[in-house]
């Protein structure tokens, strides 16, 4: 199928989003991306929804609407049953991916996002460029222009408190912890089985703006300054076979499959 009647409507920043992005390369599924500013993305999503969702992504598969990267990775199995199979035929291991696909969603997305805004902002890392970076060149200019807005209710809905930020500080050394119990401490193994499913892929990519992965959109560039926070997390977690589990999904299985299947990337315009 063309990948002209299947479109992802995403925040190129969005972890969630990136989720999906993952989703849709690992099964083959060619795609497009259609890119929403911060804010204006409620006209989109709103109207693609009909009122039920203001978040990202949402998929567009001709007729079928979906939304939440969740939904997105079950559907994707069940649309597209001849693709690589990223959920387990065998009962056993298909109820323990999916239960770690919902663990790692409820602890890490909103988690990792609260933290990981909270040392940008503290350590003062402009991070325009990833947020308007891949829109048309009159929409970046309106992302700027709405940046100061986007970031006071970043911090007002997300961050909040000090004492949000390292309540999630914990639950994602928990998430951690148990991370590495499933993979007995052997950052070569998958979360379930011999293969990548989609506990895999939501564990990697919700961490991901934490780890910054090589490859990824939220490396970090050479000479990056970040708060003192970040980069010992960072180094923390390196130092771990959780951190290390991290570096081989994006080398092995992220880098091989990232941008196989998308044709083009199309920008919002109102």
């Amino acid at each position: 199928m063309s990948p002209s009647g299947r479109i992802l409507y995403q925040f190129p920043i969005s972890h969630f989003s990136e989720k999906s992005r993952w989703n849709l390369d690992a099964k083959g599924i060619p795609y497009r991306v259609h890119n929403l500013v911060p804010g204006l993305h409620l006209l989109v999503t709103k109207r693609l929804t009909k009122g039920v969702s203001g978040t990202v992504p949402i998929l567009v598969d001709e007729d079928q609407v979906v939304h939440d990267s969740t939904d997105i990775a079950l559907y994707l199995e069940r649309a597209y049953p001849a693709t690589p199979a990223l959920i387990p035929v065998t009962e056993a291991e298909r109820e323990r991916v999916l239960e770690l696909e919902e663990y790692f969603d409820a602890t890490v997305g909103r988690n990792v996002r609260r933290w990981v805004y909270a040392q940008l902002f503290a350590g003062n890392v402009d991070i325009r460029p990833l947020m308007f970076g891949a829109l048309s060149p009159p929409m970046r200019l309106l992302g700027h222009a709405m940046y100061p807005l986007i970031k006071r209710t970043i911090q007002r809905q997300y961050i909040q408190t000090p004492a949000k930020v390292e309540a999630s500080r914990v639950k994602l050394m928990e998430g951690i912890e148990r991370l590495e119990r499933e993979i007995q401490g052997d950052p070569s193994r998958y979360l379930v089985g011999s293969s990548l499913s989609i506990a895999d892929i939501t564990a990697a990519a919700l961490y991901a703006p934490m780890m910054a992965p090589e490859g990824s959109v939220y490396a970090l560039p050479p000479g990056q300054a970040v708060s003192q926070a970040f980069a010992e997390m960072r180094a923390q977690l390196l130092a771990r076979p959780a951190g290390q589990w991290f570096v081989r999904r994006y080398q092995e299985d992220r880098r091989r499959l990232a941008h196989g299947f998308t044709t083009g990337t199309e920008t919002e315009n109102g």
